[in-house]
């Protein structure tokens, strides 16, 4: 199959899919802006490695004063875990995350291009890598635990429900596609090397109630707390070179102006 072509691999155009995604943003939190297009992905000729994934943001309006970031790429062809295809299981995401905006523009323009560098990096490397995406899961890029982000001590991240946009947003049906090809939007949120940990022992149902229940959503907070208490072994944080980022390829692929 050719990742790189022009539509999903049930036959929808791109254009088709970025409507219907639009018409499910509008339903659930607000009409979106265009902030990346990958034209070279689209075209068949990018450089980069994985599906082309576009950047897609709702900004703030009224009282919602957070932007909502979704890819646009990731759900046109399924997931490639092994897990998936020895259960002939069709999955198919996108995925998002919000961004507090404060009204200091170097502070919101920081926060919507780590949102958007983070949903454009795991719609890729979730094809690269076979990882199987389901609420409650983690994933780490190192064994041994390395900041995920400057000045935070977060190691990895873990797949969770989004809780911000209205009733219903997680899962989008496309009547008008064939079968198996209904999308699930999921948060890549980062956690702290004990927070992974919990998650391991309590069980994917048990961690997400849990994160839950502590306040954490899709909104990315560089300074909260682990919801697992203080970590007996803590990943240095301090201020590090982009060269030296485990996040450094993606960091300079979104700039919104």
């Amino acid at each position: 199959m050719n990742i790189w072509g022009p539509e999903t691999d049930f036959g929808m155009s791109t254009d088709d899919m970025r409507d219907a995604l639009d018409l499910h943003l509008a339903r659930h939190i607000g009409e979106f802006q265009t902030v990346f297009t990958d034209e070279d992905g689209w075209a068949g000729n990018s450089s980069e490695d994985g599906v082309p994934v576009d950047v897609l943001v709702v900004l703030p309006e009224g009282e919602r004063k957070f932007a909502y970031v979704s890819s646009l790429g990731c759900s046109f062809v399924p997931l490639s875990s092994a897990h998936y295809r020895e259960h002939n299981i069709v999955r198919r995401v996108e995925f998002v995350l919000a961004a507090q905006q404060n009204g200091n523009e170097e502070e919101d323009i920081s926060a919507l291009n780590l949102a958007a560098n983070t949903v454009r990096q795991f719609a890729k490397i979730v094809h690269l890598s076979g990882v199987a995406v389901e609420e409650g899961e983690t994933v780490t890029f190192s064994e041994t635990p390395r900041p995920v982000f400057d000045d935070a001590g977060f190691a990895g991240f873990g797949f969770v429900k989004p809780q911000l946009p209205n009733p219903g947003f997680g899962h989008m049906h496309l009547v008008d596609a064939e079968v198996n090809s209904d999308i699930h939007f999921i948060a890549p949120i980062p956690l702290f090397k004990n927070e992974m940990e919990l998650a391991a022992e309590i069980g994917p149902e048990a961690f997400c109630a849990a994160l839950l229940k502590a306040g954490v959503t899709e909104m990315i907070d560089l300074k909260r707390q682990s919801i697992a208490g203080p970590p007996a072994e803590t990943v240095e944080v301090k201020t590090i070179s982009r060269g030296q980022m485990l996040w450094a390829k993606v960091l300079s692929w979104v700039g919104i102006k």
